[in-house]
């Protein structure tokens, strides 16, 4: 297994293109402009064997964007504390029951250091919810719903 962190300019036009079909494979967000979303990320993560099994992004979100998250969440104030976004994290449904998810939160955390992070993820998924409490997220505010329709949970960690 090989963990590798870039950020999105040392990838390879392939590497990108293979980050993307992991992360729309996921079905979580939606692909109309996330090719240039991935450009603007902080750092990619990219766990493979013999191929790319799994994938995840340390982003780089805008305050407003950080507030109506917070505020949808019932979270008032302190979305100013997270420097990023943890997100499109994937596992190819191959590779599932591997280790795969800990591999990315191991690099998640390697990565951030000493810096804040939030993330958001869909109520019925455990295994996130399972992975981020192992990881020091906290779980913040209400359950929401997101623009896709389904309900989502907010977790966020500082140092």
């Amino acid at each position: 297994m090989e963990v590798q962190i870039k950020s999105p300019a040392e990838c390879t036009l392939n590497e990108l293109e293979v980050f993307e079909k992991l992360v729309v494979e996921g079905g979580e967000v939606v692909a109309y402009g996330l090719r240039q979303r991935i450009r603007q990320a902080e750092a990619l993560i990219f766990i493979c064997e013999a191929e790319c099994l799994a994938v995840g992004a340390i982003k780089n979100p805008n305050n407003g964007y950080k507030a109506r998250v917070f505020d949808k969440a019932g979270v008032t104030e302190g979305s100013g504390e997270y420097t990023y976004e943890l997100g499109w994290l994937y596992v190819a449904f191959s590779a599932r029951g591997r280790g795969f998810g800990h591999e990315l939160m191991r690099a998640v955390t390697k990565f951030l250091d000493n810096e804040s992070c939030y993330a958001t993820t869909r109520v019925s998924n455990d295994s996130m919810h399972h992975l981020f409490s192992q990881y020091n997220f906290k779980r913040l505010g209400s359950t929401y719903q997101s623009d896709n329709g389904y309900s989502l949970v907010l977790y966020a960690s500082k140092p």
